[in-house]
């Protein structure tokens, strides 16, 4: 297994008992992370209280940001060196030559029964009993040409209805319950944990219509990411590779303790610990380092659904850093 350049230091300076060449040479590397206010970005937070990035030589900064294009924004400009996001504005800057790679994929969907991270829910007002009822209606989704939108291109697709048959509305997640309950809109696309507040509401009563980005169900493919461009992240692979043991070190400690992942969920959004038991149940997270057949899918996905400007290959948007 390889050591990082930090550990293997650490381990020189402790051995020989010289703290002051310890003390220098462990100095902390600075790292500014921007990204959204989500319940996946909760490893990188939780990682940070508990000092696992210290333990790796790392201070680190978690600054929020509002959006996936702010957060490309804001690692190109160098505001930040690490962005969190989803997956596909990383790829739509790719497209447009802006040099971004992902080096870390915290959560995909797969094909397992559990094995999906994003769903389209309707009101049972709505009187949409499926994906088909929804020709004339109106579709909620958190931004123009992010997962939403191909998750409702893909099932609209799937169940032979056009795209603009249907009306579709902006609405950020923490407003899609309103938007449901109010009749503003008849379905949603939602993530947790706002899915499960939608499906325990009395006035909504969620109909789940579809689940998955991806229509098929067989394809595995990354959701919430973690990337910079492309020159920093080469010539800084052992400070990545650091940082990665930080988070890996969190997602241990939830898989151990799936309680502890849904307390923090709890405490960090305010939410009822009896709907937080009711969310999502697989807590198998990735490995860290992404793969090009996970991002393939998509790729695919955004070029079948005419999402694409240009085109982009699937290797070019990943960092290995082994």
């Amino acid at each position: 297994m390889k050591k990082n350049l930090h550990s293997i230091t650490r381990s020189l300076c402790l051995a020989l008992g010289l703290a002051a060449a310890c003390s220098a040479a462990l100095a902390q590397t600075s790292l500014k992370v921007g990204g959204l206010r989500t319940v996946a970005l909760l490893p990188v937070t939780y990682a940070l209280q508990k000092g696992y990035f210290k333990r790796e030589g790392l201070d680190v900064e978690v600054v929020t940001v509002n959006s996936g294009p702010a957060v490309i924004s804001a690692v190109m400009s160098d505001s930040v060196q690490i962005g969190y996001s989803g997956v596909l504005p990383v790829m739509y800057a790719r497209a447009q030559n802006q040099p971004v790679q992902i080096f870390t994929a915290f959560t995909y969907e797969t094909a397992k029964a559990d094995g999906k991270w994003t769903w389209l829910i309707a009101s049972s007002k709505s009187g949409v009993k499926s994906a088909k009822d929804l020709a004339g209606k109106t579709v909620a989704i958190n931004a123009s040409g992010a997962l939403c939108e191909i998750l409702v291109r893909e099932h609209l697709a799937k169940a032979g209805v056009a795209w603009d048959a249907v009306k579709k509305i902006v609405v950020p997640f923490p407003q899609m319950q309103a938007a449901l309950q109010l009749g503003n809109a008849d379905a949603a696309c939602l993530v947790e944990p706002f899915r499960t507040n939608v499906n325990v509401s009395p006035a909504i009563q969620g109909v789940t219509l579809g689940s998955g980005v991806l229509a098929d169900k067989s394809a595995q493919y990354s959701l919430d990411i973690l990337f910079a461009k492309e020159a920093w992240g080469k010539a800084n692979k052992d400070t990545l590779r650091r940082f990665n043991k930080g988070l890996k070190t969190a997602l241990d400690d939830f898989m151990r303790d799936p309680a502890l992942w849904r307390n923090l969920i709890t405490e960090e959004f305010k939410l009822s610990p009896a709907v937080v038991s009711l969310m999502k149940k697989d807590l198998t997270f990735s490995d860290l380092q992404p793969k090009v057949s996970d991002i393939q899918p998509l790729v695919e996905g955004l070029e079948r659904n005419g999402m694409l400007s240009a085109p982009l290959k699937a290797e070019d948007v990943v960092l290995r850093l082994d």
